[in-house]
């Protein structure tokens, strides 16, 4: 192990001075002494740093490379000792350890990630230089390390390389929608924006299945309504999606925040026209559920007609029924459960529609109101608002 990383030796100077034979003797034993005291001082130094960094050391079982993937205990030895030369060692001496490193841990992207985010810190090209070679050597299909790259180029300013890094890695691994929606994202941030729609259009109709092709249906409408401020023609690709995947309940969610963040007032009739759609779908009963407690809330806080108020709280009523009716025939065996559950993902999705419109100041946020749209309604008079408007005392 060498000296600590910068150490220099000074030797004391000025003996050529001296004249006198018995001073300059005396000098000469002085300087001798200092010099072992140096030399005493840098092996002091340099044993407790060989001391701190010999566990590591003998961790490393294969320091070479090799196909075979190394053991877990190998691979958090390199990123231990990584740490401590990075916040202990010198730079040169970090260096160097990495470059010892990616030679046994080759094929294990956080390495050269780790690589390279510790070399942007101190030299572009040196960056540049280690996603290069982790990217067309090592990692050519690992899509994590060519998006940092990508983005890595993009704050040099380097936009061609950094689209020509995210079109090759799309060429390699075909079918990752992280990358297309990065390239989307790029474009869009240069304000190439036919570019941006050109690409999702594209996907869509590359899409290998259903819901692929109604997820960037989503992107797409999104990219129309919030970056060209074209409504007419995100809500158009939603419906042609919707045509193609009539059980999608994100596509319905996704239309219904459309309208949402334009006027409510004039948009109450395609907003109810929406939810009725789900409502009266074949969809689970569970997801129909959902979407009529919304269309209740979404009237009472918005509607302009009470008596439809009423008959959609009605309406929801014997939903509910029926979907208590068909829990009590599946627990008594009488009916096997809908093969067509809610997911939970989905139901959250469902769950959380108006409060998606809310950041446009359109909606309350505080959609609190499912235990009250649970309750038997038997008449007007249940209409429990005494629960949530406690009167002052007296």
């Amino acid at each position: 192990m060498s000296q600590q990383c910068g150490a220099k030796i000074v030797y004391p100077t000025g003996l050529e001075e001296i004249t006198d034979p018995a001073k300059r003797t005396t000098e000469v034993e002085n300087m001798r002494h200092r010099i072992i005291e140096v030399h005493q001082e840098i092996f002091n130094l340099n044993e407790n740093e060989v001391h701190k960094r010999w566990t590591f050391e003998e961790g490393i079982k294969r320091p070479y490379f090799h196909v075979k993937a190394l053991e877990k205990i190998q691979l958090h030895n390199w990123k231990e000792y990584l740490d401590i030369e990075m916040e202990n060692g010198c730079h040169e001496r970090v260096v160097i350890l990495f470059e010892r490193c990616v030679i046994a841990c080759a094929l294990y992207e956080e390495f050269w990630i780790k690589y390279a985010k510790y070399m942007e810190r101190h030299s572009a090209e040196g960056a540049r230089h280690v996603y290069t070679r982790a990217c067309t050597i090592h990692l050519r299909k690992k899509p994590l390390a060519h998006l940092l790259w990508a983005a890595f180029e993009e704050q040099q300013g380097n936009i061609d390389e950094a689209k020509n890094i995210l079109k090759t890695l799309e060429e390699s691994v075909e079918g990752l929608v992280m990358v297309r929606l990065r390239r989307v994202n790029l474009e869009r941030r240069q304000g190439n924006l036919i570019e941006a729609e050109n690409l999702l259009t594209e996907a869509m109709s590359n899409a290998k299945s259903t819901g692929e092709l109604s997820f960037y249906a989503i992107k797409l409408s999104r990219h129309y309504s919030k970056i060209q401020k074209n409504i007419g023609k995100a809500k158009k690709v939603l419906s042609d999606a919707i045509q193609r995947d009539k059980e999608n309940t994100k596509l319905y969610l996704s239309l219904i925040d459309l309208e949402f963040n334009g006027d409510v007032k004039q948009n109450e009739a395609n907003i109810l026209s929406h939810f009725d759609k789900v409502i009266r779908s074949s969809l689970p009963i569970a997801t129909r559920v959902l979407f009529s407690q919304r269309k209740v809330e979404f009237l009472e806080d918005f509607g302009s007609d009470i008596n439809k108020l009423l008959t959609t709280y009605d309406e929801h009523q014997k939903l509910l029924k029926e979907q208590e009716n068909l829990k009590r025939k599946s627990e008594n065996g009488l009916e096997q459960p809908d093969a067509k559950r809610l997911h939970t993902e989905d139901a959250a999705v469902v769950s959380a529609a108006p409060v998606a419109a809310a950041a446009t100041g359109a909606v309350p946020s505080a959609y609190n109101y499912n235990n009250w749209y649970q309750y038997n309604y038997q008449g007007a008079g249940a209409w429990n608002y005494g629960q949530y408007y406690h009167p002052p005392s007296t």
